[in-house]
């Protein structure tokens, strides 16, 4: 556990290299060629694949069965660019991400901030890989969005239903659809994190032989997210004087607000996870008890809060020292 990110590295001990099996480099090439060509199918369980197979590449040879893998990525996506240019570049964000949580999560270097650093780099590479298709399609990435809030807009409307009520309803959400559009990019460059940090643990469980799950009770998060929540926060206040490009600022505010929100909600839930094994909630009990966290974490954002909160109030009475973020 290092700032807040659970993860495994390769082992160096007797035991692990007893219990586990070796990794193979033929392996972890052939894992990551497949995943790259389930993920036009089955996009999480290809990117699982993918960082299996990208793990694998970096257990063998260190270092170099990683620059193996970078090179493997680069021709698998330039032969999926030549054979399906749209398809290949959603490729390019996916085979960007799985590389970059698979480096965080060497030798139990993970981060909170390297991982949030890959997540943005994807995000970031997948708004230009669109605004490249549009520009090409003789579109921009303007008409792009509109595109996409007229369908989020419509969706809202069927799920109104009819009525001047739900009109009103409409026309309120749909300035918030309008500035959270980024963060369609990085909610799904955050499940290709996800995907490719579980692909790149179960590969790390192959090859030591240990089954260490990661606890989220141990989650503890560093400082830097309480500055980007200021941040945003300040960036939203700005952003209603109307000046020129208050709506790009709006949309990153907004972005940054919802995206540092799932930090705080996790510490949340190590805190009611915690609360839950030191009363000792059994299993109907602990079920209960997140069905209701969810529930007002959804409606009220109750568990981000707790989790702002233990940032100062420590709750789990954690001993914190120094952390790099």
């Amino acid at each position: 556990m290092e700032n807040g990110v659970s993860n495994g590295g390769p082992q160096t001990d007797l035991t692990s290299r007893v219990l586990g099996r070796p990794p193979k480099e033929m392996s972890g090439a052939l894992w990551f060629a497949l995943g790259s060509f389930t993920s036009f199918v089955i996009p999480f369980f290809g990117v699982v694949m993918m960082g299996y197979g990208a793990r694998e590449l970096l257990e063998a040879r260190g270092s170099r069965g990683f620059l193996f893998a970078v090179a493997e990525g680069i021709v698998i996506a330039a032969v999926a660019l030549f054979a399906n240019s749209g398809m290949g570049m959603l490729l390019v964000g996916e085979v960007l991400c799985v590389l970059g949580v698979v480096w965080c999560m060497r030798n139990h270097a993970a981060t909170l901030a390297g991982i949030c650093a890959v997540i943005v780099a994807t995000a970031l590479v997948n708004i230009g890989i669109e605004a490249a298709v549009a520009t090409a399609a003789g579109s921009s990435l303007s008409q792009v969005v509109d595109g996409l809030l007229a369908y989020m807009v419509s969706v809202a409307q069927d799920a109104a239903g009819t009525g001047i009520q739900a009109e009103l309803i409409v026309r309120q959400i749909a300035p918030v659809l309008k500035a959270l559009w980024p963060f369609t990019y990085v909610a799904s460059a955050g499940m290709d994190a996800l995907a490719a940090g579980i692909g790149s643990y179960l590969m790390y469980v192959r090859t030591s032989g240990i089954p260490r799950v990661p606890a989220i009770v141990a989650f503890d998060m560093p400082m830097w997210p309480v500055g980007v929540l200021i941040a945003s926060i300040l960036g939203l206040s700005a952003s209603l004087s109307g000046f020129p490009g208050a709506e790009v600022l709006l949309s990153v505010s907004v972005t940054a607000l919802m995206s540092v929100r799932f930090i705080f909600a996790i510490q949340g839930f190590a805190v009611v996870l915690t609360f839950a094994n030191r009363f000792r909630f059994g299993c109907l009990g602990r079920t209960l008890l997140l069905v209701l966290s969810i529930w007002l974490e959804t409606m009220f954002f109750i568990v981000s809060i707790v989790g702002l909160i233990d940032v100062w109030a420590n709750f789990r009475k954690l001993t914190r020292g120094p952390q790099e973020s």
